[in-house]
């Protein structure tokens, strides 16, 4: 049943309308944003004879289809009436995008729990309500009011529309994206455990992300994610870990939020990487969908800068992380392409005048030594010498490519965001870039602690 609301063969969108200010337009657009849609559409309000060229109907009940998926934007006040007629007409699934339920009052908490109790007797699976909907980005479809993450292979479950809609914004930026996504609001029904369930079975979904701030039914989360961690990586974030945070979280959903130490260490002991900050989980994610898995510990670490590999160092202590021992061969091989000034020990500061062919030949050098398991190149871009600010990553791009990316590399490109050319290589080359010594830490941190799981 959870798949029908990915892949609806019918959509009905109920609060349609042509005014661009109100959700019901917003939900409409997106879904016909997809010129090659594969669901039949059918526009439920008795405002508009038409939208956009489509038909509309005045209820539900005027369909001669059966309907598949029903999404509700209508106030709070009517959804009651539109789930009875969503009920009669047999509808299969139901996304509530509707605000103004249990995340007010107890009044609206008790709406919610009658809706929940109708929909589950009459067989309607329910998502929301207080959501923006849900995307399916392998066959197009948007179905909510927010933007369209760009295509990967991560796919969402998050509480709040507004986290995935800023983390879409950070996925763009570091070109992965998703799959699919679920914002599941005040979660009456549909919760983090049916969901999981089916991104488990889902052969798109190689990587899974969860934002929670409140967890109903954790018993049946944690099961869930003690099945799905050994076959793909869950990373997850919990908003409200402190006293006022769980305070906001229980005024966004309306649940009461859950107690931060005893959730951190069931997460922990079901083997899912728990992020402390959104940094992190955009982190997290971008080192599952870059990186190879690693099958040892110890680190090589490279660089023009002497001040980024010390910070660097500094994290490799914070995090238990391994710098490794430089063999006689590894130096024999890379001394020739190194000044005299250079001290061969690790981390390996090749002082500022190293270029694309150091860091070209000093990487590779790396990469094919049997000491080393996971290569860290630094770089602070050159403003001299008439280095180009490419060249560098370039040159470390090429030699992973160069041996078969079979080891984890984590380039280090000390606040270089703001090098354009930089990134447009990375796109092109499918490759990461880290921007700070902590976030590169943290990479090389959860993908070993997964190595170390599935041991």
């Amino acid at each position: 049943m959870i798949s029908l609301f990915f892949s609806p063969k019918t959509i009905a969108v109920i609060g349609a309308t042509a005014n661009p200010k109100k959700f019901g337009n917003a939900v409409t657009i997106n879904i016909l944003r997809n010129k090659d849609l594969t669901s039949e559409l059918y526009l439920i309000t008795p405002n508009n004879k038409e939208i956009l060229g489509i038909k509309c109907y005045k209820s539900i009940l005027d369909v001669h289809k059966d309907i598949d998926l029903a999404i509700i934007l209508v106030p709070a006040k009517a959804v009651d009436g539109v789930i009875d007629e969503c009920i009669e007409k047999h509808v299969k699934c139901v996304i509530i995008i509707t605000a103004g339920f249990g995340e007010i009052n107890q009044e609206g908490k008790r709406a919610e729990e009658l809706i929940a109790q109708k929909c589950k007797k009459a067989g309607i699976r329910v998502m929301g309500p207080n959501c923006v909907g849900i995307q399916n980005l392998d066959i197009g479809l948007n179905a909510s009011f927010i933007q369209a993450a760009p295509y990967g292979n991560i796919s969402m479950i998050s509480q709040s529309g507004s986290f995935s809609c800023a983390s879409f914004y950070a996925m763009d930026r570091e070109n992965i994206g998703c799959s699919k996504f679920a914002n599941i609001g005040n979660n009456i029904d549909v919760s983090f455990d049916d969901i999981l369930k089916f991104y488990k079975e889902d052969a798109n979904t190689k990587i899974i992300c969860i934002y929670m701030e409140t967890v109903e039914g954790g018993r049946r989360l944690l099961n869930a994610l003690k099945t799905i961690i050994p076959i793909k990586p869950v990373i997850i974030l919990k908003g409200g870990r402190t006293s006022s945070g769980m305070k906001a979280a229980s005024s966004h959903t309306g649940s009461i939020a859950t107690n931060y130490k005893m959730l951190k260490t069931s997460i922990q002991q079901a083997g899912a990487t728990l992020c402390e900050n959104a940094t992190d989980f955009i982190t997290a994610l971008k080192a599952f969908s870059f990186l190879p898995n690693a099958t040892g510990e110890r680190i090589g670490v490279l660089t023009n800068s002497g001040g980024s590999s010390v910070l660097f160092s500094d994290k490799v202590e914070e995090y238990n992380l391994t710098l490794a021992e430089f063999s006689d061969a590894l130096i024999e091989k890379i001394q020739p392409y190194l000044i005299s000034l250079v001290k061969f020990q690790n981390p390996l500061d090749m002082i500022g005048v190293a270029a694309e062919l150091q860091y070209y030949e000093i990487t590779k050098a790396m990469l094919e030594d049997s000491g080393i398991d996971i290569v860290v190149p630094c770089l602070v871009i050159p403003p001299f010498l008439e280095m180009k600010s490419d060249e560098h990553f370039r040159g470390m791009i090429r030699a992973w490519n160069d041996t078969g990316r079979l080891k984890p590399l984590v380039p280090l490109v000390f606040f270089g965001e703001n090098f354009i050319d930089l990134k447009e290589i990375a796109e092109k080359e499918e490759a990461p870039v880290f921007y700070t010594p902590t976030d590169a830490a943290y990479a090389i941190k959860v993908i070993l602690d997964r190595m170390k799981l599935k041991k």
